[in-house]
């Protein structure tokens, strides 16, 4: 399973703040932190839609054709590379790793901490009754 880097990981924040945008509209959001350049960030969302992790649609404009960008659907696709990415840190780190993870549950909000306690629930509840 593919991996997704930091500035990959920025990217996907972008969007998921503003629910969609172009590759120049997610250039002005990360310049605010980092020295980045335009080809870089077209290149970057390029990557993540040929990872299945960005939907793309073409904006036809007298400029030429752009696009607008935003989150995939496939909550699988997204879930295989969390996995993946949760695992390699155990592997590496154990139980820091774990310590991480559960300091960040801690500080959820409590609605999507009990949220995440219901799908605990009826995860423990299928493998009990398999």
């Amino acid at each position: 399973m593919e991996a997704i880097g930091e500035l990959e990981s920025q990217v996907l924040e972008v969007l998921k703040d503003k629910g969609s945008a172009t590759a120049s509209e997610v250039l002005e959001v990360l310049q605010n932190d980092r020295d980045i350049a335009y080809t870089t960030v077209s290149t970057t969302l390029d990557r993540l839609h040929k990872k299945k992790l960005v939907e793309r649609k073409a904006l036809v404009g007298p400029g030429g054709t752009k696009y607008q960008f935003r989150l995939g659907k496939d909550e699988r696709r997204k879930a295989k590379i969390v996995e993946a990415t949760i695992d390699r840190l155990t592997s590496a780190f154990g139980e820091t790793a774990y310590s991480a993870i559960y300091r960040k549950l801690d500080s959820l909000p409590d609605d999507e901490l009990q949220n995440l306690k219901r799908q605990v629930d009826r995860a423990r509840k299928k493998r009990g009754n398999s």
